[in-house]
């Protein structure tokens, strides 16, 4: 999937462009925003969207995504579940310095002709805030 090469690729220009112009990004998560570099829950447009990449990508720069898998149903939604590797380098929570984050999540893609129209993330936030599971 381009969107995930682009990704490990650590391109924001790239992903934002697998979205359509309008697109959006919806975080459903009770994980402060600002902790991944986004100014809240739902980003809207191709500009908002490369921003906000470039931010997670600043935050985590040795960043690495692995699809583990994916199912595509006829309503034109793809399900991806993904393992995300990195270290955040910057502020988290209130807490400073290098941590290691190791966490699987899924997204849920809307399909059309211009690209993605949306994608909403969902993942466990405590192992992103280094909580016990």
């Amino acid at each position: 999937m381009a969107y995930v090469r682009a990704w490990n690729a650590h391109d924001p220009e790239a992903c934002a462009v697998c979205f359509a112009a309008d697109g959006v990004r919806e975080f459903l998560l009770r994980l402060p925003c600002s902790s991944l570099g986004h100014r809240g829950p739902v980003v809207r447009g191709r500009a908002e969207i490369e921003e906000g990449i470039r931010r997670v990508l600043q935050a985590m720069p040795d960043l690495a995504i692995e699809v583990r898998g994916a199912a595509y149903s006829s309503d034109r939604r793809l399900w991806s579940e993904w393992r995300l590797r990195g270290t955040v380098l910057d502020d988290l929570d209130g807490r400073e310095g290098r941590r290691p984050v190791d966490l699987l999540g899924v997204s849920v893609f809307c399909l059309s002709n211009d690209g993605f129209s949306e994608e909403r993330l969902y993942w466990d936030s405590a192992l992103m805030l280094g909580r016990d599971r």
